[in-house]
């Protein structure tokens, strides 16, 4: 594609977008040469709140342009804007397309990067469903000026969907050589003519062959029919007229005669060869030409309103440019008369030169966004198609470039595009959805399926500012980055809920917390307030706390407060000797804080005194050591009188020597 056309489409773009800011961007009538001036929009959604930030910047460096710019008084302002909220309406749709799209993501890791095209198919008619039954769901909904314009997006993303699975997966799936079937069933589906009311309307007003043939609207009719390929309704139409005497023998005998000509037009089949059924079509269209010729004869030689009727059908259904063009209303009535009736075997490469020539006698300007996001399609215009998806809705667009990447087409959106395509439209889709509160987990996947180290740092950014408004929440959140690796923002969000445990005093879930990301400082306070409660209260009430959390942690400070709980357990059941393992192995491992020890020396003395030998020569003097070890670093004593600790002196000399004479 030109770059002088990607120019074009994007200054149209932002010509949009600015026309609704005020002040506008640019000065007004001169976005093309604003976007001549290495101009572009760029923005920054709020993490937070439902606002972003537009303004304008450079597609370049100013260091790396040749030459200098001009300045706009508009350069320097920034506008803050509020996003739409995602309707309530929508969330059906929402949460069946999303588990659509996360499925065809998991077959693509499933299958090492690529998806097969039955899998593309299939998921491209789920899709469709899911449209039409939002198209439904809005139909049945009560009217208003927002359900007649969702109504209208829907049917118009449907239609764009339905033309993009034939163009590019139905033809690639070995179907049929010939797109043309499948085009002229997109064409009648979502784009009915004409209507099935005229048809019963005509009818109704017409008792008998003459009134039929006398009704001014029953040609016309007819005539769309044939253009959109109903032969079989342009037969049964024919053969009711046939009969009325208002007629010309002439008309009435080649009324008759056209009808059994288009009961009998040619259609393929799969086990056809192209040479038979082309042999079958030349046969059919030479007839028709023979018919016309015949027509044409009789009409030079008297006028016959009937028969000329007649002899437009046929020339629409023998491919005369002229004919179809004049009977057609739209492109896309045209183009389908065109590939019909000319070229019935056209496969998909032939699109564009065909759409070209027929887009070529409608006025561009009289295009709807639709029109125009057809026509880039059947073109193969697949940077300006995207850009125009893009504009009928922000989930067509990110949808689309995700079957375009699973196609293998994007790349000719990607040198023309200065940002990954699928990334930046998914992201912006992901955006959306965060407007509305029960959707940021679907909005977190689109993010993460992206796959692309920008979308997982703004999934980070984002992730890590969501409220914890409950545990479930918060258990989710966590699911999150642990589905797409974001290590850092588990992190944050980790020591995020630890602190809101600590300030709930749910110490146990916050020791948690910390434990899993190694957070050791906080786990020691959390403990050394749970120690702290002890001293002043005297009582054990810890213990579920510090079970709570032991299967998950291994910090010296949990091990300590457990091993010291277990001391007491023991001591009061009066196993002594295990409780002065414990209270040696608590010491000696130095898992406890160093303004612990003096109490815990203080808690050996019973078990100096005691009747047993509990402490050898050994412990009495790792005891003695631990002592020292106290006063060497700044004589720390904790809630312990000094006349305890020389208690503990004492106690310990006395069973130094009751050891050694008992050893």
């Amino acid at each position: 594609m030109a770059r002088l056309g990607t120019d074009k489409f994007v200054v149209e773009r932002e010509k949009e977008v600015a026309t609704r800011l005020s002040p506008g961007v640019f000065p007004a009538g001169r976005q093309s040469e604003w976007s001549a001036q290495n101009r572009t929009l760029t923005h920054s959604v709020h993490p937070l709140t439902n606002s972003v930030a537009l303004g304008v910047a450079g597609k370049l460096p100013r260091e790396l342009l040749k030459t200098d710019v001009r300045v706009y008084e508009q350069d320097q302002r920034v506008y803050v804007c509020g996003l739409g909220t995602m309707p309530d309406e929508r969330l059906p749709f929402v949460n069946d397309t999303h588990a659509v799209f996360a499925a065809i993501q998991s077959i693509m890791d499933a299958r090492g990067d690529h998806v097969g095209v039955d899998a593309l198919l299939r998921m491209s008619a789920l899709y469709r469903e899911a449209m039409l039954r939002q198209v439904r769901v809005l139909q049945d909904a009560r009217d208003s000026e927002f359900v007649r314009s969702e109504n209208d997006v829907f049917q118009a993303m449907h239609a764009v969907w339905h033309l993009l699975e034939i163009v590019y997966v139905t033809t690639n799936a070995g179907l049929s050589a010939s797109v043309v079937p499948y085009y002229m069933e997109w064409l009648n589906f979502n784009f009915p003519a004409p209507a099935a009311a005229d048809g019963e309307r005509i009818l109704g007003s017409s008792p008998d062959a003459n009134a039929l043939a006398q009704n001014s609207d029953v040609w016309p009719y007819v005539q769309k029919l044939a253009l959109r390929g109903h032969v079989t309704t342009v037969a049964n139409m024919l053969e009711r007229i046939a009969p009325a005497q208002a007629l010309s023998a002439a008309a009435s005998r080649w009324a008759r005669e056209l009808a059994q000509t288009a009961r009998d037009m040619p259609l393929g089949s799969s086990d056809e060869t192209s040479g038979s059924f082309n042999g079958r079509w030349r046969r059919w269209n030479s007839g028709l030409q023979s018919m016309a010729t015949n027509m044409g004869s009789m009409l030079d030689k008297a006028d016959d309103a009937a028969l000329s009727a007649l002899l437009c059908v046929v020339d629409v259904m023998r491919g005369d440019a002229d004919t179809i063009s004049r009977v057609g209303e739209t492109w896309q009535d045209v183009l389908g008369a065109v590939l019909l009736y000319s070229e019935p075997t056209a496969q998909t490469e032939r699109l564009p030169a065909l759409a070209q020539l027929v887009l070529e006698q409608f006025e561009a300007d009289d295009f709807t966004l639709v029109d125009r996001t057809l026509a880039a399609l059947v073109r193969h215009e697949l940077p300006e198609f995207l850009v125009y998806c893009n504009q009928i809705d922000a989930w067509l667009s990110a949808h689309v470039s995700d079957l375009m990447e699973h196609i293998g087409i994007l790349d000719s959106c990607r040198r023309v595009f200065k940002v990954e395509p699928r990334e930046h439209y998914l992201v912006a889709l992901g955006e959306r959805y965060l407007t509305h509160e029960g959707l940021w987990r679907v909005a977190m996947d689109y993010f993460g399926l992206c796959r692309t180290r920008v979308s997982q740092s703004i999934m980070g950014e984002y992730i890590v500012r969501m409220p914890l408004e409950s545990d479930r929440k918060a258990q989710q959140v966590l699911r999150v980055c642990e589905r797409y690796k974001l290590t850092e923002a588990s992190e944050r969000v980790h020591r995020q809920l630890g602190r809101q445990k600590w300030q709930r005093g749910r110490l146990g879930a916050a020791i948690a917390h910390f434990v899993r990301v190694n957070d050791s400082s906080a786990v020691g306070q959390i403990c050394d307030q749970l120690w702290a409660e002890y001293l002043a209260s005297g009582l054990l009430t810890y213990g579920p706390i510090i079970d709570s959390v032991l299967a998950s942690s291994g910090h010296d400070r949990v091990r300590f407060l457990t091993q010291y709980r277990d001391f007491h357990e023991c001591y009061k059941a009066g196993e002594f000797a295990r409780a002065g393992k414990l209270l040696l192995s608590i010491l000696v491992g130095e898992i406890a804080p160093i303004h612990a020890v003096p109490d815990l020396l203080v808690d050996s003395i019973p078990l100096l005194e005691g009747d047993a030998l509990v402490f050898g020569a050994d412990d009495t003097l790792e005891l003695m050591r631990c002592a020292e070890s106290i006063v060497f670093v700044g004589g720390e004593e904790g809630g312990v009188e000094r006349d305890e600790l020389s208690i503990f002196s004492v106690a310990c000399a006395r069973n130094l020597a009751r050891s050694y004479v008992m050893q």
